[in-house]
């Protein structure tokens, strides 16, 4: 009988089992319909789907698709899950629950941002690769000794397939993801890495400079142990210095090099026993075709293979090397074809190659160094690599989809582990830190509703092949109007390359228990001043101010870097000279003692522990040798902008004529916007429906907001031999020393008042042209006699849209006429105020309506009315509308509704404004 009863017992056991696993199973369908509710809260990661659930007493454990492991969970937010959870499986909230994910139990997965991690393995720190000895501030709590690996995904390449060089991807919204993710990637995250202390490799070429000049060994002398190579630059410009040399058991780690460009010299020091045979680069400096550039480098000359300066342009396509992919340019690195071609004979792909090398290169840069001492490299010890691109997909309604952060827990080897033994799962808590930060920062600083998408294990090559922790970032989707509506604005360019760096910074600090500071933002505000005192104590006075960051706490500048460049005029000819390395000072304000008849460029830059914040823009100042007065340039063009889009039901895109203002220049616009019909569909990407762009613009910058334009204004002051001084808006003089200058020119630029598209931040405007302090100092200025020049091509609407009709009437002397004034951009002068200039049959200009390299384009003047005793100075050649005008009254004034600085004849035409304007009356 007991025999039968313990048969029984297991029956009924059996059954129970049965009975749990069918109620369990009858509720999965719902239940994974309850998750992918609860996941996709905060996150966009789709759907969730049980596959399995096991109950044994008060435990269970939930098998579900890989989908949950794509969340980064709190320990609070998993507890809460889990609650959840067993709700549904037991009917309240006290059962043990195990939910497992993509082979996880979703404990494991909870990132380093939340709980301690075993630390990275640390070996003995080496030498980095390239230090700047020079630099007047290190960073102590910063990227300093980290090596990084990172490119801007794609390139133009060669396709076999189709036997023509080309894009990888499609041509949209007057841009292409070859070259929009280099366009934060290359102004932005890669200086501040580098700020940070970071060395900062690149299987793309960095340097914009089409010109370049290569000296071999063949090309070098060997003179006092030091090996020289001295070129001369076809152009002036700035260029990128770089040095190959060979690998040698000699080889020290620190090899010193000192570069000498134009009138200054810069040293660096170099670890030669590591980066052997490929292109290093040192830094970038300003060359010019009479003056030799010389690179001086402490080896012997059998070690040294060549000096590079600039970038240059492949023969092979035509094509500036930034442009390339990596398979163009890793060949010309120095870089194993063993390395870069992964397929061959009939089946060889150049379009997966052009990807699938780049992880590899990471690993021929890792080997052979402390973390990697056992696989043969190039010995540079890779602290993480990153592959940045975009996404394709369109959401409907004009929605964001957001950033999807991409690792892969195995690599090729099929191992959980990196070289040293530490887990894989550091890729995911790299990746965790930086999509954290984009999207936490894109939501603070630019709209709530950046979304964020999965943290995704996948086994994508440019995740899976590095050594190292890595990640591949689709930041957003570069097809979708929803994300490019941002995506095109450099401030969101700038925002999410510093959230970048940012979450860099803290897994690489975290993950080696060490302090981390975030470097400051750009200082602002900044003004130098000239100090006419007597010959010998002459001065400059140069203030500014800090600019405060609300997201973090550490970003706060303890000191600042003032770095100045002179121009001289020795025999008749003007020269500029090179930046110098920089002064420290610890308070926002410095002076220093200046010549006569030298010009001054200043820009200044905020530091900390953490390292240097972005450069401030720049200004200048001349002291003439004869006292003929004095000008003040007043800088009041901050803005850098997205272009304007128009949406309806069946039609959207960029407005025409409508262009981003670009943040100096940009790499990324290719061309204007030719589809906007909602419903044309991609075909391929050489006909890529909605959205679609013309490619006319792709291998040439586009100047945007240069940052400069008192530079250029001062330049022609100076050869006139008037003194001057300029200076920030929020930098301006009170109005008892505004009355020592004769003349105040206002640059305004594209400076116009705009809202975000956010609607949460509807109320907010950014870039109002005429503030209110603004215009009670020019109303104060004008009313003691003082003469005026405003230019910009927003004046009219702007002061307008002040609603301040004494401003209007007693300061500008015009109002707006109408906009789109011209469409050729020719603009006629009276001869009576404004003479024809050397050359010219009769007085005139032409405004740069276009996007090009030279000078921010004018697409849009406004036509103005002259008010009260102002008269019409200038007219468009075709509608005849004014263009400027002139008021001499209770004072001078001149105000032009276009950008002076987008004339073909800046420099005589302003000169003529200000000879009229300082004209004795």
């Amino acid at each position: 009988m007991s025999r039968y009863l313990h048969f029984f017992r297991i029956f009924a056991v059996f059954c129970g089992l049965l009975w749990s696993i069918s109620a369990s199973g009858l509720n999965m369908t719902s239940l994974g319909d309850s998750l992918t509710v609860y996941a996709n809260q905060d996150a966009k990661v789709g759907q969730v789907s049980v596959k399995r659930v096991r109950t044994s007493g008060r435990t269970a454990r939930i098998y579900t698709c890989k989908t949950l492991s794509s969340l980064s969970l709190s320990p609070e937010q998993l507890k809460d899950l889990r609650k959840h959870v067993s709700r549904w499986v037991f009917g309240h909230e006290k059962g043990d629950i195990q939910i497992y994910s993509d082979g996880y139990e979703l404990g494991e997965l909870i990132t380093m941002r939340f709980k301690s991690v075993p630390r990275l393995h640390t070996p003995a720190a080496v030498p980095p690769l390239v230090v700047n000895i020079d630099r007047p501030f290190e960073p102590e709590h910063g990227l300093q000794g980290r090596h990084i690996a990172l490119w801007g995904s794609h390139g133009w390449y060669y396709n076999n397939q189709l036997d023509r060089w080309l894009w990888q991807r499609a041509k949209l919204w007057t841009t292409v993801e070859d070259l929009y993710t280099s366009s934060y990637t290359m102004p932005y995250l890669v200086p501040m890495l580098e700020n940070a202390g970071a060395v900062v490799l690149q299987p793309r070429e960095r340097d914009t400079q089409t010109a370049m000049v290569i000296a071999d060994s063949s090309l070098m002398r060997e003179q006092d142990g030091q090996t020289i190579a001295e070129m001369r630059v076809p152009q002036e410009g700035a260029y990128a210095v770089y040095i190959w040399y060979e690998r040698s058991k000699q080889a020290l780690a620190r090899t010193d090099v000192t570069v000498e460009h134009l009138d200054r010299t810069t040293r660096y020091q170099v670890n030669m026993q590591m980066g052997a045979g490929t292109w290093i680069y040192l830094g970038t400096h300003a060359f010019a075709p009479d003056q030799p550039a010389v690179v001086r480098i402490h080896a012997p000359k059998e070690r040294i293979r060549a000096v590079r300066l600039g970038g240059g342009i492949d023969s092979l396509c035509g094509a500036p090397r930034w442009a390339e992919g990596a398979t163009a340019y890793l060949p010309f690195a120095g870089i194993p074809d063993s390395i870069i071609l992964h397929t061959s004979g009939d089946e060889l792909n150049t379009y997966i190659n052009d990807f699938a090398c780049r992880g590899k290169w990471v690993n021929y840069l890792l080997g052979g160094s402390p973390l990697a001492p056992q696989n043969d490299g190039l010995r540079i010890p890779i602290d993480l690599s990153m592959a940045f691109h975009s996404d394709a997909g369109v959401r409907g309604g004009d929605t964001i989809i957001g950033t999807l952060m991409i690792y892969t827990n195995k690599d090729d080897d099929n191992l959980r582990t990196l070289p040293l033994g530490d887990s894989r799962l550091h890729c995911r808590y790299l990746g965790d830190y930086v999509q954290t930060q984009i999207v936490e920062d894109m939501r603070a600083l630019h709209t709530q509703g950046w979304a964020r998408r999965s943290l995704k294990n996948s086994g994508y090559a440019e995740a899976r092949h590095p050594k190292v922790p890595s990640f591949l970032l689709e930041l957003l989707s570069h097809q979708n109007m929803g994300d490019m509506r941002y995506g095109l604005d450099p401030k969101v360019k700038f925002t999410i390359s510093r959230a970048i760096y940012k979450g860099m910074l803290k897994y690489l600090c975290t993950a080696r228990g060490e302090k981390y500071v975030v470097q400051p933002l750009p200082v602002q505000n900044v003004g130098v001043y000239a100090v006419r005192y007597n010959p010998g104590k002459d001065s400059l006075r140069i203030q500014w101010s800090a600019q405060d960051d609300p997201l973090e706490p550490t970003a706060k500048p303890s000191c600042y870097i003032v770095y100045r460049r002179e121009t001289r005029t020795l025999h008749g000819r003007t020269q500029t000279g090179a930046w110098d390395n920089g002064k420290r000072v610890d308070k926002p304000r410095a002076a220093f003692p200046a010549e006569r008849g030298v010009r001054y460029d200043v820009k200044v830059v905020a530091a900390n522990e953490g390292g240097l914040s972005m450069p401030s823009d720049i200004y200048c100042a001349y002291i003439a040798p004869e006292d003929k007065g004095s000008v003040l340039i007043v800088n009041g063009f901050e803005r850098i902008d997205a272009p304007a889009f128009v949406a309806d039901s069946l039609y959207a895109g960029i407005g025409l004529q409508s262009y981003a203002v670009a943040d100096g220049y940009d790499i990324s616009f290719i061309g204007e916007q030719y589809d906007y019909l909602r419903s044309s569909e991609w075909q391929s990407d050489d006909n890529c429906g909605w959205g679609a762009c013309y490619c006319h613009q792709q291998f040439a910058l586009t100047a945007g907001n240069t940052r400069d334009y008192p530079l250029q204004h001062g330049a022609v002051l100076s050869a006139m031999g008037i003194s001057y001084s300029s200076c920030a808006v929020g930098a301006m003089p009170d109005s008892s020393r505004l009355s020592m200058y004769g003349l105040v020119d206002l640059i305004m630029g594209k400076q116009r008042t705009t809202v975000p598209y956010a609607a949460e931040h509807r109320q907010d405007t950014m870039y109002q042209a005429f503030t209110p302090a603004l215009r009670t100092l020019l109303k104060g200025y004008t009313h003691g006699a003082g003469s005026l020049l405003v230019s910009g091509m927003y004046i009219a609407s702007e002061a307008a849209a002040t609603k301040d009709q004494a401003f209007i009437s007693e300061v500008l002397h015009c109002r707006l006429r109408g906009d789109h004034a011209t469409r050729n951009g020719h603009v006629l002068l009276d001869a009576r105020v404004l003479p024809a200039a050397h050359g010219e049959l009769y007085p005139q200009a032409q405004i740069m309506m276009q996007p090009n390299e030279r000078v921010i384009c004018c697409e849009n003047p406004e036509g103005i009315v002259p008010c009260g005793e102002a008269k019409a100075v200038a007219r468009y050649a075709d509608s005849g509308m004014s263009a400027g005008i002139v008021y001499d009254g209770a004072f001078r004034m001149m105000a032009f509704p276009f950008i002076l600085e987008s004339t073909e004849n800046f420099a005589s035409l302003y000169e003529r404004c200000v000879q009229y304007l300082t004209a004795t009356r």
